[in-house]
């Protein structure tokens, strides 16, 4: 069954709810900041009037010597979530379709994102949204991560890369 959600791009004024729903403090914080700054569109999907999911196109230059190599200028879809009592109810599609438009809307012509290896579950909605292996390889990608006790932590994951034609 397909929720009837609403996507639109977050804005500061949603901070604190999507902190008191979703959690992430510090990634709200810096892609309402990026977004701010024309680094990407945070889209944030609403249903009852509460947070029930989020993704970020990200439009700046990828961190990865080996993707801004055979990708170079491609935005990327990241940090899709939904929360696990949400899934199967058409809230990450409709997250991926509008990032999507929005892409297309900003003059994009393919999308990318990374899965992580063991991430099954999200790859096989990838690859039903029409999105293929770009045949380069895993990648590896790197992040700081940001604990609730305020710390930070270097992160990594080994990714596949798929692409989409938009």
């Amino acid at each position: 069954m397909t929720a009837k959600v609403e996507v639109r791009p977050g804005s500061d004024a949603d901070l604190a709810t999507l902190v008191a729903v979703l959690g992430e403090r510090h990634f709200f914080t810096d892609s309402l900041a990026r977004q701010q700054r024309g680094g990407g569109v945070l889209l944030v999907a609403w249903l009852d009037g509460q947070p029930a999911g989020e993704v970020f196109l990200d439009c700046e230059p990828a961190k990865e010597p080996e993707i801004r190599r055979h990708l170079p200028g491609l935005p990327r879809l990241g940090h899709l979530e939904v929360p696990g009592p949400l899934w199967g109810r058409g809230i990450g599609s409709a997250l991926i379709r509008a990032a999507e438009d929005t892409a297309r809307q900003l003059g994009y012509e393919r999308i990318r994102l990374s899965v992580g290896l063991d991430n099954l579950r999200a790859r096989r909605l990838y690859e039903r949204l029409g999105y293929a292996d770009w045949g380069h390889g895993t990648v590896v990608g790197t992040w700081v991560g940001h604990p609730d006790d305020g710390s930070s932590v270097m992160l990594s994951e080994t990714c596949s890369v798929l692409v989409k034609r938009l």
